[in-house]
C-alpha cells in the first residue's frame, strides 16, 4: 500500500484480544497474597467491586445518550422515545443485577472479611468516581448530600483528575433537568385539560387533598422547602401523561415516566442493600475511609437522595379516569 493511503480497519485478533482480558482479569490482585497473608475470600470481594464498576460504566454510557436525546427537540419524537425506553429498560435490569450482587458478597462470613480488611488501608467504596458521576448525571444536588467524615464527596477522591471530572459533572445537564424541560413541553400541548382537571377536583368533594398541585403558589412553596423537585409546569405535564396514558401518543411517554420511577426506586434499594451488607460485615465499626460506616450509609437512604420522588407522589393527585370527560385534541403532537 502506498504511503499516505487509507489504513486497514483494526480487527480483533482473538476473543482474548478483543475483550482485553489480560488487562481485565489481571486487575484481580489480592493484597493479602502480595503481603504473604493470603485470604481466599478477598478474590470475590475484588471481583464483585470490579463488576460494579463495569456496570457503572455501561449505565453512564447509556444515561449520557438518554440525556443527549432528551436535550434535542428532534429527540422527542416517537422513534427517539422508543430508543429512550429501550435504554432505560437496560438500566433498570442492570440495577436489579447489582442489587442481587450483594447476595453473593454476603457469602463472605464477617470473620473471613476481617482476614483481609486491614489490607484495604483507607480505600473505600465512597471513592467510586463512576458512582458519584452517576448520581450527578441523575440529578442529585450537592446541598442534599451527607458529608463524609466532615469532607465533601469530591474531597474524598484521591486523584486530582477524578476531582476535576466530578466538578465538571456538576455543571452538565442532568436527567432531571432535561426531563423537566420535556415535561414542561408536554404541559403546553393543550387545550383545556388543566381546566377539566381542576373542575373534576372541585366535584371530587376533597379539594384539600389536591391543593398541593392545583394551587401553584402552594406547590412552589413546597418546592422551595425541598418537598418538590420538578417545576409546577413539569409536574402538570407528568400528571397529564399519567392520566392520559391510554390515549394516542401518551403510551411511550408514560412508559418513560414508569422506567425513570423504577430506576429511582432501584437505586434506593441498592443503597439499602448496601447498608445491610455493611452492617452484617462490620457491625458498627468505622468505615475504612474514615466515616462512621453503617451509620453514615444509613443516612443516605433518605428522600433527599430520591431524585424523582415527585413521580412517586404523583399517585396523590390521580383520580378515576371516569371523572375526567373525554378530551378533544389531547393526543400528543409529535414533532416533524
Amino acid at each position: 500500500m502506498a504511503s499516505g493511503g487509507p489504513s486497514e480497519p483494526e480487527k480483533a485478533k482473538s476473543y482474548e484480544n478483543y475483550l482485553q482480558l489480560e488487562k481485565v482479569l489481571g486487575g484481580v490482585r489480592r493484597l493479602s497474597e502480595v503481603n504473604n497473608d493470603p485470604a481466599h475470600d478477598e478474590h470475590l470481594f475484588i471481583v464483585i467491586h470490579q463488576a460494579f464498576e463495569l456496570w457503572f460504566k455501561q449505565m453512564l454510557f447509556d444515561l449520557e445518550s438518554i440525556i443527549e436525546i432528551f436535550d434535542s427537540k428532534p429527540g422527542r419524537d416517537e422513534k427517539q422515545m422508543l430508543t429512550i425506553t429501550q435504554r432505560l429498560e437496560r438500566i433498570v435490569l442492570i440495577w436489579k443485577l447489582l442489587i442481587d450482587q450483594f447476595f453473593i458478597i454476603e457469602t463472605i462470613p464477617p470473620l473471613n472479611f476481617l482476614e483481609f480488611r486491614h489490607h484495604l488501608g483507607s480505600a473505600s467504596g465512597f471513592q467510586s468516581l463512576q458512582f458519584r458521576l452517576l448520581e450527578n448525571k441523575f440529578g442529585i444536588r450537592d446541598e442534599d448530600r451527607k458529608k463524609y467524615a466532615n469532607k465533601t464527596y469530591i474531597d474524598m477522591l484521591d486523584a486530582e483528575s477524578s476531582k476535576d471530572k466530578l466538578r465538571e459533572s456538576t455543571k452538565d445537564k442532568t436527567l432531571l433537568s432535561v426531563v423537566q424541560l420535556w415535561l414542561e413541553d408536554m404541559d403546553d400541548i393543550d387545550s383545556d385539560f388543566w381546566q377539566r382537571y381542576k373542575k373534576a377536583v372541585v366535584h371530587s368533594g376533597n379539594q384539600a387533598s389536591f391543593e398541593g398541585v392545583v394551587d401553584k403558589d402552594k406547590y412552589e412553596s413546597d418546592r422551595e422547602d425541598g418537598i418538590r423537585r420538578l417545576s409546577h409546569k413539569a409536574f402538570k405535564g407528568a400528571l397529564r401523561i399519567s392520566l392520559l396514558r391510554d390515549e394516542p401518543g401518551y403510551c411511550l411517554p408514560y412508559k418513560v415516566l414508569s422506567l425513570i420511577t423504577d430506576v429511582d426506586g432501584l437505586i434506593m434499594k441498592w443503597r439499602y442493600n448496601h447498608v445491610l451488607m455493611v452492617h452484617r460485615m462490620i457491625g458498627s465499626k468505622a468505615g475504612t475511609g474514615g466515616s462512621s460506616g453503617y451509620q453514615y450509609l444509613q443516612s443516605t437512604v433518605s428522600d433527599k437522595y430520591r431524585i424523582f420522588i415527585d413521580f412517586f407522589n404523583m399517585s396523590t393527585f390521580l383520580m378515576p379516569r371516569r371523572d375526567l370527560k373525554p378530551l378533544k385534541n389531547d393526543s400528543v403532537r409529535t414533532e416533524t
